[in-house]
Parts: structure tokens; C-alpha cells; sequence
């Protein structure tokens, strides 16, 4: 079997979804209901995801000699990484293809060693790729062509009910609700120490086990990101629990638009939350509060977190959320600038 692979464009990458789609044995959402049971809408969530990716870095699709789809993978330019690390960074999403695992592994072998090659030939220097954990040929091929496993990502639909209410907390403890119209009105001194804590606590992300990217670098990712939701740059929604006029925790969120129109109901997630050192159980508090207010009169709330974080997953599990995926991550050097070996090995040239 001859395999050729190309980047393209609508309308003639409609038909690679129309073939591949329906045939992806891990496709996201395919097991969240609100999703799943409106007929066609699986289908225009990733087609849009697609069509983006195609107007933008780009959509590789390998055919057979008879011009018939086998796979596709889309391109994605990270922007915020690529300016925190100072670094050209590029990601690839989970691949659709065919399930016949033999042709799977050929196909995709030779699809991610052309989006490698086109990404070195656009400048990119280093490459994140994911996969659904359960897609063993994806997992596979991404380390056989020199990928590093850098985490695991699980992630939870928690339904914003609109029961219970906002738990009491022991005073002087409160918890307060913010959207983009008020975020602004946070004062930087009240959220001034977790600020600092956010630059070395969240210690799970998959740059953290990065070893080509710098490790204090990819640390500060988590405060980079903690100030911009407390500023509303990266939130639509927050809530913060205060003790006294400091806010000790956070749990911030965005509206997924695409999301929230292939489910028809409003999905919130893209968030970061934190709690300082001292302050037990005020996680559970803000999940709680989350379904009791229901931010932007959202109907769910997608949380992700690494597979290593055992506490969040504990408290996912306790509250019910039901967990619809999760994603294996793979990074690698583009450029030959990273060797994967731990510094002390590389400088002294053992290798071992």
C-alpha cells in the first residue's frame, strides 16, 4: 500500500472527516451524553476543530493510491508557549484514522514523521503531542519517533446542578463569585501570596517533566497563568474564598464555545485553582460552590488534571463528576537542541 500524505484545505478535507469520523475508535466527546445523543453534533464539533486548524498551521491527510483517507492530524501553533519559553512551539492533536491497527501503525508512523519534517521546515523547535491514553499504536509510534511521555491528563464533566448551596465555611471565611465585568475589581495585594505559591506549586505539568525546557521556566508557566485569570485575561469566571480580605483559593474558568453549541447547553472549563498551604478542604468548598451558583449559568464544568495529582482526582471521584477522557502527552525537540537526558549526564557525557 502506497501512502501519500498532503496538507489540506476544505472542501476537499470534508471527505477525509466524512470517512475517518465516523471510524476514530477514541474520538474526544463520543462518550459525553449531552454530545453524543444530538445527532450530527459530534461530527460538526470536530469538523469545526478541524477546519480551524487547516485555516491555520495546517491539517496533514494521508491517502491510499486510490485517494481514499487513513488519517489526518492537525497542526496547532502555541502561542503563549512559544512566548513564555522563547521558543518556536508547535502541538499535534489526536489523530483520526483507521482502526485497523496494522494500517493505524504504518500510517501514522509515516503522517507524524511528515508533520515532524514540515514543522522543522516552518522553524518550529520543539513539538507537544497528545493522544487518547487508550490509542496504544499513537502512544507508541510518538515515542518511536523520539517523543518523551511528559504526563497524563484525566479529565471530568462535574454538572452545575443548581442544588445545594454554597457551603459554610468557618469564619472568617467566605467565598465570593466573579465574571469578566468584576475580575478586574480584584486587588493584586489580596491575591499577592498566591501569586508567589503558584510560581512552585503546581509541580504536575507535563513542561515540569520537560527536561529540554527550563525547569524554573516551566514552573512560572503556572503563575503566568494564575495572574492572568486573577486579572480576567484568562477567565470569564472566578471564585476565590477569602480569609479576611486575602484570598487563600481560587478556581477560575472559561466558556468552551464550541463545546457548549455541539452539547447545546453551556460548558464551562480552561481553568487553574489553587489553595495556599493551611487552608484544608477549601478545593471540595469551591466544586461545591460551582454547582450551587452555576458561573455564566453554565450547565457543566470540564476539570482536567494530571493522573499524578491524586488529591483533585479523590475529590472528582467524591462529588460524582463523570470522567469523559484522558490524554497522554508527548514532547520532543525539533531542532536537535535537547538531548532528553538529565543536565548532569549530558554535561558530562555519560549518557547514562
Amino acid at each position: 500500500m502506497r501512502v501519500r500524505i498532503a496538507r489540506e484545505q476544505a472542501p476537499r478535507i470534508d471527505d477525509a472527516l466524512a470517512a475517518l469520523l465516523p471510524v476514530e475508535p477514541y474520538l474526544a466527546y463520543s462518550n459525553f451524553r449531552p454530545i453524543a445523543r444530538r445527532e450530527g453534533a459530534l461530527f460538526a464539533l470536530h469538523q469545526q476543530r478541524v477546519r480551524a486548524a487547516a485555516a491555520g498551521l495546517g491539517v496533514l491527510v494521508a491517502r491510499d493510491e486510490r485517494d481514499h483517507p487513513l488519517a489526518l492530524v492537525c497542526l496547532e501553533h502555541r502561542e503563549f508557549d512559544s512566548r513564555h519559553f522563547g521558543t518556536a512551539m508547535a502541538k499535534i492533536e489526536p489523530p483520526a484514522a483507521v482502526p485497523d491497527e496494522q494500517i493505524r501503525f504504518r500510517v501514522l508512523r509515516e503522517i507524524y514523521r511528515a508533520a515532524c519534517d514540515l514543522l522543522r521546515a516552518g522553524g518550529y523547535q520543539h513539538l507537544s503531542a497528545v493522544s487518547s491514553t487508550l490509542d496504544r499504536v499513537a502512544c507508541w509510534v510518538l515515542q518511536e519517533i523520539g517523543a518523551f511521555h511528559v504526563g497524563t491528563k484525566i479529565s471530568w464533566m462535574q454538572p452545575l446542578t443548581g442544588r445545594g448551596c454554597v457551603p459554610d465555611l468557618p469564619a472568617p471565611l467566605r467565598v465570593e463569585v466573579y465574571d469578566r465585568s468584576t475580575i478586574r475589581a480584584l486587588s493584586p495585594d489580596s491575591w499577592r501570596r498566591l501569586d508567589e505559591w503558584s510560581g512552585k506549586a503546581f509541580d504536575r505539568g507535563p513542561f515540569v517533566f520537560d527536561w529540554n525546557v527550563s525547569h524554573d521556566r516551566a514552573l512560572a508557566v503556572y503563575q503566568v497563568w494564575t495572574q492572568r485569570a486573577l486579572t480576567g485575561e484568562f477567565a470569564d469566571a472566578v471564585l476565590v474564598v477569602r480569609d479576611r480580605e486575602e484570598i487563600v483559593a481560587f478556581h477560575s474558568m472559561m466558556r468552551l464555545a464550541d463545546l457548549s453549541e455541539a452539547a447545546g447547553v453551556g460548558i464551562l472549563g480552561r481553568g487553574i485553582g489553587g489553595t495556599l498551604p493551611g487552608y484544608h478542604g477549601l478545593f471540595t468548598a469551591l466544586q461545591r460552590s460551582c454547582a450551587a451558583v452555576r458561573p455564566l449559568g453554565a450547565d457543566f464544568l470540564e476539570n482536567e488534571t494530571q493522573a499524578s495529582t491524586l488529591p483533585c482526582i479523590n475529590v472528582f471521584g467524591k462529588l460524582g463528576h463523570y470522567c469523559v477522557r484522558s490524554t497522554a502527552s508527548f514532547h520532543m525537540r525539533l531542532d536537535g537542541g535537547g538531548s532528553g537526558r538529565h543536565p548532569a549526564h549530558a554535561a558530562n557525557g555519560t549518557g547514562i
